[in-house]
């Protein structure tokens, strides 16, 4: 056992890293992190929400995201349990694989008054496991399905899934018919909790961590619903904006079946082969230098899952120099269309102008668009647009940004000559 320089307790179980912050109080939660620790290292998750609650915090991580299949697997939970023994009030917490560890925990801990799991995956066997590799699907699972003979912790235990992502629904359902309590969240994808957080008009995250983390209160489906109620959704039926139907077929499009849209009338693809750049590079990306990685989206090529790929950080960024003045009609970014997706709808367009960036666009809701499908995100800047050097910015914090191509459309010169003409003007007096 050892203390880092935050003050927290670290056990070391194998591959598994438990880090526990004591506070003094009552109550404790115990909160498992999903798979996406293994993209960047693990780490804490929910940690800045929960920290203004002045509870103490144990974090469960797997830098390699073993699903739980390893054999230390057993013993980093009865680990976790004895750490937890002595406190009165114990709520667990979790999001995609560190869902379903929220859930499997009950078993080996007897004390937990509450569990809050989010996309947790009923089963890491195959074809469940739509969402990650982390182990290989020959191999039988340790634990199969997350069912459990305790009613007890059925009924402490709320579930809650994004509506909008098909791979989520045979997790849903399967949960339903084992007898969790399942809500479904309007307009929610895989990551549930952060569009509670941000993709609402209100930090629904927020006002469900009130709940959760209120001892005096039982924590029920009813309860949750009755907060949360103008972002529920009824199973499979509130996004009729999307259909389940063309989603699945999309995760399964073959590149050569698809590919970019041709290009406006009478414009080039100002990007082709220009020198870009980006904000920093993820460690299994394509390109070792993020110059490197952020000129595969301006290739003659697409590629079918994603061009680049930055590291996890705030407000990830990629960039573009057209060599020179242009102007700029249209637009065109393509999402990778995998259960990644998400990460990619909310973002900012801007250009350098006066020394620093300025921006000109801005989406910041969570309407989808795709890619190689042959649905891209499509804008067209009303009365053109005139700049050499162009960004896309991610509103995310601590996310990723990766794209499969991005295409920037318009007519070479025409914004250097009409720069010219008007210099002309203005250096002879002339009002013509």
């Amino acid at each position: 056992m050892m203390e880092d320089n935050d003050n927290a307790v670290i056990e070391q179980i194998g591959r598994y890293t438990l880090s526990y912050y004591p506070s003094g109080t009552d109550g404790i939660v115990v909160v498992f992190a999903s798979a996406g620790a293994r993209l960047a290292g693990p780490i804490e998750e929910f940690k800045g929400s929960l920290r203004r609650y002045g509870i103490s915090m144990l974090f469960v991580r797997d830098r390699y995201s073993s699903w739980y299949q390893e054999p230390e697997a057993e013993d980093m939970f009865r680990k976790a349990a004895d750490m937890v023994s002595a406190y009165k009030n114990v709520a667990v917490l979790g999001e995609s694989m560190g869902g379903s560890g929220a859930l499997l925990f009950p078993r080996y801990c007897d004390n937990i008054d509450r569990t809050l799991a989010f996309s947790p995956l009923y089963s890491f066997g195959y074809p469940y496991n739509n969402f990650a590799a982390g182990w290989e699907n020959d191999q039988t699972p340790q634990f199969w399905a997350f069912d459990t003979d305790s009613e007890a912790a059925r009924e402490t235990s709320v579930l809650m899934f994004g509506a909008r992502q098909w791979q989520d629904a045979p997790h849903a359902g399967v949960y339903a018919l084992e007898g969790y309590p399942v809500l479904m969240i309007k307009g929610a994808g895989h990551l549930v909790a952060a569009h509670l957080k941000k993709g609402t008009s209100e930090n629904y995250l927020g006002q469900l961590l009130d709940l959760f983390l209120d001892f005096s209160l039982p924590f029920r489906a009813e309860n949750v619903r009755s907060r949360l109620r103008p972002v529920i959704a009824r199973y499979g039926l509130e996004e009729r904006d999307w259909n389940f139907e063309a989603v699945m077929r999309r995760s399964h499009i073959r590149i050569q079946e698809r590919g970019t849209l041709p290009a406006p009338s009478g414009c080039v693809d100002l990007a082709l082969n220009r020198p870009t750049d980006q904000s920093s590079v993820w460690e299994h990306a394509a390109g070792k230098t993020t110059q490197e990685d952020s000129a595969r989206a301006v290739e003659d090529i697409l590629y079918e899952f994603f061009a680049f790929h930055t590291d996890l950080e705030d407000n990830p960024w990629w960039k573009v120099d057209l060599g020179a003045n242009a102007e700029i009609e249209e637009i065109r970014i393509y999402n990778r269309i995998d259960d990644a997706s998400e990460r990619g709808l909310r973002f900012t367009i801007q250009i350098f102008e006066g020394r620093q960036w300025k921006t000109v666009f801005r989406k910041d809701n969570h309407d989808m668009f795709g890619g190689i499908d042959g649905t891209p995100f499509i804008w067209r800047p009303e009365g053109g647009l005139r700049t050499q050097h162009l960004r896309i910015r991610s509103l995310a914090l601590e996310d990723y940004l990766h794209y499969q191509k991005i295409e920037i459309f318009g007519r070479r010169g025409v914004g250097v000559l009409r720069e010219k003409t008007q210099v002309g003007g203005d250096l002879s007096g002339s009002s013509h």
